[in-house]
Parts: structure tokens; C-alpha cells; sequence
């Protein structure tokens, strides 16, 4: 049985494979994988890959993020990901900002595409939460329970 567009599991296994394909540097198994998410549910990955960049984020600076601490985020980020051929720090910047709750004014950046977005995310996940303490599936895990717990609350 093949999964579902949707299925969980299956949203691990394709951020799983992408976050891999960083660790090793592999632009082919990383342009596949970006193409994979993107035809996931680009909007539940991006909702997902999100909320877990944003945790990291808060864990790793608990008493708040300055410019400097995204900056340096992008820097890093950007250095170790130079294999990347499509790699632009101004979406590595709204990435993290639309993960921390800012979102551009759609004019003010040219329209990207759900792969590119989305694998700019997983070069971000890559760097932050491979660092951290906390294994990168029960990140995921949490943030699928986020999102289940957002969909059936009631808005008032």
C-alpha cells in the first residue's frame, strides 16, 4: 500500500531522506528529495519544517533571537551548504523569519517555488537541530502533534 499524500510517516521518511542528503552533500539525492517534499503537501511540510526550525530556535536562545543569532544562522548554514547550487541566503532569511512569525509582504520578494523553499528549510534543519540535543524525529514527532492539535481546536 502506498501512502497517503498526507501520511505522517511518510512526511518523516521524505525530511529524513532530505536532512541525509545534506549530511552528505549529495545535490542529486537532495534536488530529488526537495521534489519529493514539494509534492508531499508543500503546505504541511513547510507548516511542519517550520514549527521545528522555530523550537530549535527558541530552545537554543532561550532568552530571545536577535539579528545576530539569525544571521549567524544564515551564515553558517549558508557556508556548509556551498555544494548547493540554488543556494540564496535571502530565502534562508524568510525561511526563518516566516518560521518565527514574520511573513514578507509577498511583493517585496520574488515568488518562490514550494521545492526551493522547502529545501532551504531542510538546509536550516540540517544545520540547527543536527547540533542540538534532541534527535531530529522527535522534533518532527512534536511538530506533527502541533499541527494535529492546531487542526481540531475551534476558532472562535
Amino acid at each position: 500500500m502506498s501512502p497517503t499524500p498526507a501520511d505522517p510517516a511518510h512526511l518523516l521518511r521524505l525530511v529524513t531522506n532530505a536532512v541525509d542528503a545534506v549530511a552528505r552533500a549529495d545535490a542529486d539525492d537532495f534536488a530529488a528529495a526537495g521534489t519529493a517534499l514539494a509534492g508531499f503537501d508543500a503546505d504541511q511540510a513547510r507548516i511542519v519544517l517550520g514549527w521545528v526550525l522555530r523550537q530549535t530556535l527558541e530552545e537554543q536562545h532561550p532568552d530571545g533571537l536577535d539579528a545576530d543569532d539569525v544571521r549567524d544562522a544564515v551564515t553558517t548554514t549558508a557556508g556548509t551548504a556551498t555544494w548547493f547550487t540554488e543556494l540564496d541566503p535571502r530565502i534562508l532569511v524568510v525561511v526563518l523569519t516566516a518560521a518565527l512569525g514574520e511573513h514578507p509582504d509577498p511583493e517585496e520578494i520574488p515568488r518562490l517555488g514550494h521545492a526551493l523553499v522547502l529545501q532551504h528549510s531542510v538546509l536550516l534543519v540540517h544545520e540547527l537541530v543536527t547540533a542540538g540535543a534532541i534527535p531530529l524525529r522527535r522534533r518532527i514527532d512534536a511538530a506533527l502533534a502541533e499541527v494535529r492539535r492546531a487542526e481540531t481546536m475551534e476558532m472562535p
